[in-house]
């Protein structure tokens, strides 16, 4: 079943010196029990995209749908998790798990389980009364998590969200989120993941949305068919990774155009 489908998507922005455009003609879908990861180079808006899908903007020309209706406000089964962790400081971890929850009139002692399961969930058992300066990286970016998932989304978007972690928390969390997706008791039932780290993207994702530079359309979609926990050091993963480097580095045809007599990445 589709969850989220991209129509035709054009993404402009006026300026100074004209109209800047982002993307053009951009088309896919997200489908059930889907785990999509979008790359492409800096700037070609694999963020902005996100928030056209989210519905936090509109796109200037095409269509965003959830569920076959049009995305025309801030859709409330989708949550984000955000590169910048976006935590009110002068809120304990527990308030900001919290903090959807009370957006959503969920009466106090519905919110007060659901913060602690999934308090729980991701590990923040203990630091409930902590502000998020007295957290690390790692755990300042699990409160966000868990503030994500309480809502229960049907569609977990994540932007860039180990980007600002030291490489060893990055990978510590990357594997928390495949247990937590894999776990039929949790949200959600699809995730979106913005990435420039296409080693990531390859580790984590089923299929990978491969972005071209400025004003950006879809190169390709490739799909990750390699077995979880998935092997960095495999030749299989290996050449995943170069080839979407390759994309992404030679640029090339728009999926929705293909060379004649060529198929499609």
């Amino acid at each position: 079943m589709t969850l989220i489908g991209i129509q035709h998507v054009d993404k402009s922005f006026p300026s100074r010196h004209g109209t800047i455009t982002i993307m053009q003609d951009i088309s896919f879908d997200v489908k059930d029990a889907d785990f999509l990861a979008i790359v492409g180079p800096s700037g070609c808006g694999k963020s902005t995209l996100l928030r056209l899908i989210q519905g936090l903007d509109r796109p200037t020309a095409g269509r965003v749908e959830f569920r076959g209706k049009p995305v025309d406000r801030v859709c409330a089964q989708m949550a984000m998790v955000f590169q910048s962790f976006a935590l009110y400081p002068w809120l304990t971890v527990a308030q900001n798990v919290a903090f959807g929850l009370e957006a959503l009139d969920w009466p106090a002692d519905r919110i007060a389980t659901q913060v602690e399961r999934y308090v729980s969930v991701t590990g923040l058992d203990g630091f409930q009364e902590a502000y998020p300066r007295e957290l690390s990286g790692g755990m300042r970016q699990r409160v966000g998590l868990a503030r994500a998932l309480a809502v229960e989304p049907a569609v977990l978007l994540m932007d860039e969200p180990f980007s600002a972690l030291d490489a060893l928390t990055a990978e510590s969390l990357r594997e928390e989120i495949l247990q937590l997706w894999t776990d039929p008791q949790l949200p959600p039932e699809a995730v979106v993941l913005v990435t420039h780290n296409i080693e990531e993207a390859i580790q984590l994702a089923d299929r990978v949305i491969v972005m071209s530079r400025r004003p950006s359309h879809v190169l390709a979609e490739v799909a990750i068919d390699l077995p979880r926990p998935r092997d960095r050091k495999s030749p299989a993963f290996y050449e995943l990774t170069d080839r979407v480097y390759s994309l992404i580095t030679e640029g090339g045809t728009p999926m929705s155009a293909p060379p004649e007599g060529k198929p499609a990445a």
